[in-house]
């Protein structure tokens, strides 16, 4: 059609000011089914300022704040008035790809004809006279790789099957000074949630419910709940706020707390936290990294006892982890991680490594019985080392009790092992002090088929080092007989930290420990320990 002169005028405005555009040519469907224009509300204003200041912008947000339609008008416009210039967008299942895409189609639909540049488009892609391309797809395909794009929108990302691998592939395409936005609510624990916090460049925009007016409502509702009540104290929410919480709480989340700390949160860590799938779901550490190497946290101490988990891999570049971790475990009930080691060793090296920390600690080694562990096994049964988990089972063949080293993780075990230690961290037992054991709590999740495991792509060796440490408990007594009891304190000092090690009073005559109110031995505190060894000596 013939363009004339106020038509051109009108294209070299829209061509320099986005905003412009925006407001008076394209259009969206409203929350009440209109069709309106686009006016960028708070948050949709908000994520425009900082895409100005840097093409690389990760936002994180509650649910229906229209990030997924700003970012759309983005690239539609860009698209529209940029030849070859190409944007994709990478949605996490087919029906949201789709479901973008419908956005992009009603944005041209809706252009007056003379802003339409002549195109063709197929189910997932239009394509311009002028070389520019829209393409939507799935974090599922491979029709990305080998392309290059110059605006990348990775839409729910977070919900991605496997999120590092995708996004390493995205992140390939993107063009020179290429713009990389990531969009999403939050899925607990996962590698959306470490980009969030690690140093990367991106500017981290988080967007909540608290910044959209509509997200208001002048009903009183007859019941608000105590947890909606303090979060409202917490973050000075209005009362039209809190009766807007408290309805979407109750119809939207079906009164399910962490589904609104998830898809409408007022900060990060409500929204990370949240998330129904983790093993773990009373402590998160947001900056907690996983490194390689040996890390101590105490010296071996006098008198003290330790246990040390080992979870054995193979030590091939790309597979898991090989892991030990020592714990303090003198008080049974407050066990203290002593040291920890993480890193990809051939199993002959790593049981060398193990062997050494436990002479250190003469501590008691729990090894796994199966595949790669029994090779740590039969080195330490080599170097007669003494202290080792064992198992005693009744052969009936032989109508005899049989020995067997090391712990069998098998289904029932592994359930027991990971309930043992997500008891401890709950209760706050065990302090969780490793950046390697925090991380992993942090991705450890139910699966679809409901098992325990590590999440996509991440690791679970320190847990289970971790946990195995903690089944030696069981054991834990005769080694506090070696320990404790065949080494005599030589001076007062040793005598002071043997009583407090133990909860109990050395006699010096007998080497057996007594109390002068005549209780057994198993009935004293540590606390009355040192208070009658306060008085005898």
């Amino acid at each position: 059609m013939k363009v004339s002169a106020e038509h051109i005028g009108e294209i070299k405005r829209c061509a320099k000011d986005f905003r412009y555009f925006c407001k008076t040519h394209l259009r969206i469907i409203n929350k009440d089914g209109e069709l309106v224009p686009l006016v960028p509300n708070e948050s949709q204003a908000l994520f425009l300022d900082e895409l100005e200041k840097n093409n690389w912008v990760y936002v994180l947000k509650a649910r229906k704040l229209g990030q997924t339609t700003i970012i759309a008008a983005v690239n539609f416009w860009r698209v529209l008035f940029r030849p070859n210039y190409s944007a994709l967008v990478v949605a996490h299942t087919d029906e949201a790809a789709k479901g973008i895409f419908k956005i992009y189609k009603r944005f041209y639909q809706c252009l007056p004809e003379w802003l339409k540049v002549p195109m063709e488009q197929n189910l997932h892609e239009m394509r311009f006279e002028t070389g520019a391309v829209i393409r939507a797809t799935t974090a599922s395909s491979q029709s990305v790789r080998g392309q290059t794009y110059q605006s990348i929108h990775c839409s729910e990302f977070a919900m991605y099957p496997d999120i590092d691998s995708t996004i390493a592939a995205v992140f390939s395409t993107a063009g020179n000074n290429g713009t990389v936005v990531l969009e999403s609510t939050a899925n607990g624990v996962n590698p959306a949630h470490r980009i969030w916090y690690e140093p990367n460049g991106m500017t981290k925009l988080f967007l909540s419910w608290k910044d959209a007016k509509d997200c208001q409502s002048s009903f009183k509702p007859n019941f608000v709940p105590p947890e909606l009540k303090q979060l409202a104290e917490e973050h000075g929410l209005s009362r039209r706020q809190l009766n807007w919480a408290t309805q979407t709480y109750t119809t939207r989340c079906a009164s399910s707390w962490n589904t609104f700390l998830q898809e409408y949160p007022l900060e990060p860590d409500l929204a990370f936290i949240s998330s129904g799938r983790r093993f773990f779901t009373t402590h998160i550490y947001p900056h907690a990294v996983a490194h390689e190497g040996y890390e101590q946290y105490a010296a071996p101490q006098p008198f003290h006892v330790y246990s040390i988990g080992v979870d054995t891999a193979s030590g091939s570049a790309e597979g898991d982890y090989s892991a030990f971790c020592v714990l303090d475990v003198t008080d049974k009930r407050a066990p203290r991680i002593a040291s920890t080691f993480y890193g990809r060793l051939a199993p002959a090296e790593f049981a060398h490594q193990v062997l050494i920390e436990a002479k250190k600690y003469n501590a008691l080694i729990v090894p796994e019985s199966n595949s790669y562990g029994l090779s740590i096994i039969e080195y330490l049964i080599q170097e007669s080392y003494g202290f080792l988990y064992r198992r005693v089972k009744y052969d009936k063949m032989a109508n005899r009790y049989t020995e067997n080293l090391g712990f069998n993780t098998n289904v029932s075990t592994r359930s027991i092992l990971l309930a043992r230690l997500q008891e401890y961290v709950a209760r706050e037992w065990l302090l969780v002090s490793d950046d390697r054991l925090k991380t992993e709590i942090n991705t450890f999740v139910f699966s679809n088929s409901g098992k325990p495991e590590a999440d996509t792509g991440q690791h679970d060796d320190m847990i289970f080092a971790t946990g195995l440490a903690l089944m030696g408990l069981q054991q834990i007594d005769d080694v506090k007989k070696d320990v404790q009891l065949k080494t005599r304190p030589a001076n007062l000092s040793e005598m002071l930290q043997y009583e407090i090690a133990t909860g109990k009073l050395y006699s010096k005559t007998s080497d057996q420990f007594h109390d002068p109110l005549g209780r057994g031995n198993d009935e004293l505190s540590p606390s009355e320990a040192m208070s009658t060894s306060s008085k005898t000596h």
